[in-house]
């Protein structure tokens, strides 16, 4: 009986530890961590990529933490919330729009004087963007382009939607009149970069440029300031693909430019078949008419586009990622090879 009793105790601990054994739930999915885009400096305010490979949205996650300038909004019939002008602001968050839950567009605020916290925003992003300027962008501008010399090289190669508006034009700084008659081939030099806020009565209340400008000085012209931006608030676009940028839409790099111009139609001659034993026909033409393409190498793209003016690299498991920075544009190469282009 007491044999029988210890076999019994013995049988009932083990039923004990093995209820205690967790079955591992086929049904349970692995949860993927929302994957944030890094905040693209060279423009302002624009919504980007945020989620899983499988399931994103565009919103503007990756300005957490930026801090913003406030520059004013004339056009406005009314505002919830107000912002002094001039002030500076840091996102903290990113909230549900009030409209769609799906959607994350609304700024949290913190004035970063007071300290006070305020919201901003809903769906219609576009507005943010000639409203406040990222300080981040700010800088990364005038650190691409302040004291460099440029070449005026018009616009023939560029697409307009409203040639004929002020702001798509090179403005006299002193007059505040577009100059209609500025030579191609005249060089520039970058002396400023400054935010211009609106004004009610300045026929910009369907613009969605950003309000920053470059102000450029020539000898006999003077000095000019032109936007960043065109009237949807994305950089002018070449109608040109995959050539290398303008900077406001009409002006190269002088020291590109003069590279190009060395260039003669002999020495143009002798630098095809030198192209052509390295890159073969095909490429070597491509990099003749100043084009990149996805595929080609690094060295492919730095004979077509000429030295960068910044490069980011990454390292990891995946490879080498490179990001190289020419004015408002990006080369992304994945272990030698051109992958992306952002103009």
């Amino acid at each position: 009986m007491k044999k029988l009793y210890i076999i019994l105790l013995f049988s009932l601990s083990a039923l004990s530890a093995k209820a205690q054994i967790e079955m591992f739930d086929e049904s349970v999915q692995k949860k993927e961590t929302p994957q944030i885009l890094p905040y693209d400096s060279l423009r302002n305010i624009s919504t980007q990529k945020y989620g899983t490979p499988q399931k994103y949205k565009y919103t503007m996650h990756h300005l957490i933490g930026q801090t913003l300038m406030y520059c004013g909004d004339p056009y406005a019939y009314y505002t919830r919330h107000s912002f002094e002008k001039g002030a500076y602001y840091r996102i903290d968050s990113i909230l549900p729009d009030d409209t769609d839950k799906g959607l994350y567009h609304r700024l949290k605020l913190t004035n970063i004087e007071t300290g006070a916290q305020t919201e901003e925003g809903d769906i219609f992003t576009d507005k943010y963007n000639y409203k406040w300027v990222v300080v981040g962008h700010y800088d990364k501008i005038k650190s691409l382009y302040m004291n460099k010399e440029f070449v005026y090289v018009g616009m023939k190669d560029v697409f307009v939607q409203y040639d004929w508006e002020k702001a798509n034009g090179m403005i006299n700084l002193d007059a505040d009149t577009v100059t209609r008659s500025i030579p191609e081939k005249s060089v520039w030099t970058c002396v400023g970069v400054q935010v211009k806020p609106r004004k009610k009565d300045d026929g910009m209340d369907t613009d969605k440029r950003s309000p920053v400008i470059l102000i450029f000085d020539n000898p006999t012209y003077g000095k000019h300031y032109c936007y960043l931006e065109d009237n949807t608030g994305k950089p002018y676009k070449s109608l040109l693909d995959n050539t290398k940028p303008l900077v406001c839409g009409r002006f190269q790099l002088k020291s590109y430019y003069d590279k190009m111009k060395a260039i003669s139609a002999a020495n143009k001659a002798k630098r095809k078949v030198e192209l052509t034993k390295k890159f073969g026909v095909s490429n070597a033409n491509l990099i003749l008419e100043g084009i990149v393409q996805i595929g080609m190498t690094k060295a492919m793209c730095e004979e077509s586009w000429g030295t960068p003016d910044d490069i980011n690299k990454s390292i990891g498991s995946w490879g080498i990622h490179e990001q190289w920075v020419y004015g408002n544009s990006y080369l992304y190469f994945e272990d030698n090879k051109l992958t992306s282009i952002q103009n």
